[in-house]
């Protein structure tokens, strides 16, 4: 089926996508299989462009296939989408909906569909259709670390870690609502400073959370016999959860001033002195010379400690459950730069 001569099949829930084909090509054509009349210009990327309305991106693996079709508002005028909640009524109930950078995402995993509107032009720019570039964003424990070391660069006073001290600081203040929802879907507690900063949330952690960490410390103490008999009497002495606050507090502050080190050329924006660039280049060289492997496991192991369970959350699972503010902080952060 040509979905470009009957565009409105695109709603449909039933649509078979590896029967679709548009501009007669299919996904996982090669792509070889393109008539070169096709294509308007080289590729941007993986995309490239047509003359009829469509972008097509290939796969980065060898044999490079068409992976996902991009269908534009030219050719998507007889779906008379022209508001926003039009979008549902003509595909149905979204499984999630995301702001991002100026524009909201409608999720169709199912059907392998992303729907995007523009939200400041509001229209309808772009239906993504195959193996969807665009993801619902997902969080793990270690996202909301990178949340809470960003926001502490941006708030260093604890004091003010609390909505009425940021209330007029949009950018800091949607920041803290985050990790406030990611406490409660991580169960890390309800107070930044008393619940995770000084690690309250321990208190209602059993030892059986921990037993990830504790099979790891095992597998250093067998490479070192002196350390055998020591830790037989630690680890039966190992009951207070408590005595996990230690290790959870070297590896995060290990983890905080090893990112910051990693991003000491970040504050540059540009420079026309000989001299800053030399030193940029003498202090970089050095830092993409790191192996972040070690630094990546401790990491790891810092997330098992703070979430035992591994959980993944949507974005969408954190607004609907957990008040994550439902805002687009690219866009904040642009409007308050």
């Amino acid at each position: 089926m040509e979905i470009t001569e009957n565009i409105s099949q695109i709603t449909n829930p039933e649509l078979d996508l590896n029967r679709m084909t548009v501009l007669g090509i299919r996904l996982g054509d090669s792509r070889e299989n393109i008539p070169i009349e096709l294509i308007t210009e080289g590729s941007h990327g993986d995309w490239l462009h047509t003359t009829k309305g469509i972008t097509i991106r290939i796969s980065k693996e060898e044999p490079k296939k068409v992976v996902e079709f991009l269908l534009n508002p030219e050719i998507l005028e007889d779906l008379k989408i022209t508001k926003e909640k039009r979008i549902e009524k003509r595909f149905g109930k979204t499984i999630s909906k995301e702001k991002k950078i100026g524009s909201t995402f409608y999720f169709y995993e199912n059907q392998k569909i992303v729907v995007g509107w523009d939200k400041s032009d509001d229209k309808l720019f772009g239906i993504y259709v195959g193996n969807n570039i665009i993801k619902q964003t997902k969080f793990r424990i270690n996202d909301f670390l990178d949340k809470f070391y960003e926001f502490k660069g941006m708030v260093p006073n604890p004091n003010e870690w609390n909505a009425r001290s940021l209330k007029y600081n949009e950018p800091r203040f949607y920041r803290f609502k985050e990790l406030e929802a990611l406490m409660r879907a991580f169960e890390i507690g309800k107070d930044l400073l008393k619940d995770f900063q000084n690690r309250n949330f321990l208190n209602n952690r059993s030892i059986d959370d921990f037993q990830a960490i504790i099979d790891d410390i095992e597998k250093y103490v067998v490479t070192k016999e002196f350390e055998k008999k020591r830790w037989q009497r630690e680890k039966e002495r190992l009951t207070d959860v408590n005595r996990f606050g230690m290790l959870i507090q070297s590896f995060m502050r290990f983890s905080e001033e090893t990112r910051n080190l990693l991003r000491f050329n970040s504050g540059w924006l540009e420079t026309g002195s000989v001299t800053s660039r030399y030193s940029i280049y003498k202090t970089q060289k050095l830092l993409d010379n790191i192996d972040l492997s070690e630094l990546n496991e401790i990491e790891a192991l810092l997330g098992k400690l703070l979430d035992p369970k591994e959980r993944i959350f949507t974005k969408s699972e954190l607004i609907k459950n957990y008040k994550f503010p439902d805002v687009d902080l690219h866009s904040i952060d642009m409007e308050n730069y």
